[in-house]
């Protein structure tokens, strides 16, 4: 609250912060950055022919490279793993949207 990014002190909050940025040109390069971030990320995170490894569900990204003892787990472990960080990412959603509808 109050702290800002050296540069960035008169970029408004929340959703008004978007035109902010398409109105300067190192709001721009900050819009090029996230846009090029997100496409690698993408890349990435697909499944790579290449390797021999397929993912196991829809957005399972480890593609061999991470696995932190996920292969060791039972099945319903997985299962309640998976439940739980589905409904961690939702109400982490749910937060984020009521910080910015009340700026």
């Amino acid at each position: 609250a109050g702290v800002r990014f050296p540069g960035a002190e008169d970029i408004p909050d929340g959703l008004a912060a978007w035109g902010a940025l398409v109105n300067s040109q190192d709001g721009v390069n900050v819009l090029y950055q996230m846009g090029a971030f997100f496409v690698v990320a993408e890349i990435v995170n697909r499944d790579a022919h290449w390797l021999d490894v397929e993912a196991e569900f829809p957005g399972d990204y480890r593609n061999g490279a991470l696995d932190f003892g996920w292969d060791k787990l039972s099945d319903e472990a997985k299962l309640k793993k998976r439940a739980v960080e589905l409904n961690n990412g939702r109400a982490a959603m749910m937060g984020i949207w009521g910080l910015v509808t009340h700026e």
